[in-house]
């Protein structure tokens, strides 16, 4: 994949990225989703939605109707891991839609420390 496409993996610690806008192009203001058992957003996040993540079997569902609703412009799920299939699909829906979607795992016994790309 060239850098130029928007969207592309990136392997971090303990981090999974599958999907990255390059530069945005609808200004109306998006939400920007967290599905957790256990972390939460900062304070200062005004356009986020914290769910509580679903039992393991759903999680693809949601994250496919949260991309596929057109309103997301960011989503992290917090410790989980995708079939490939799921993976190919979720890449593909984040492409379509311009949705980062980023798997956050928290690093054990260290306070809910996650770590990211950011």
């Amino acid at each position: 994949m060239s850098s130029n496409q928007a969207l592309h993996q990136i392997y971090a610690i303990d981090t999974l990225q599958y999907g990255i806008k390059e530069q945005a192009t609808n200004t109306h203001a998006k939400w920007q989703y967290l599905l957790s058992d256990t972390i939460c957003f900062g304070q200062d996040i005004e356009s986020g939605i914290r769910i509580q993540k679903p039992e393991k079997i759903k999680v693809f569902s949601w994250v496919m109707k949260i991309i596929n609703n057109g309103q997301c412009e960011s989503i992290y799920i917090e410790n989980h891991q995708f079939t490939n299939t799921q993976t190919a699909l979720i890449q593909q829906a984040a492409q379509l839609f311009e949705v980062n979607v980023t798997v956050l795992n928290v690093v054990n016994d260290t306070n809910n420390v996650v770590v990211g790309p950011w």
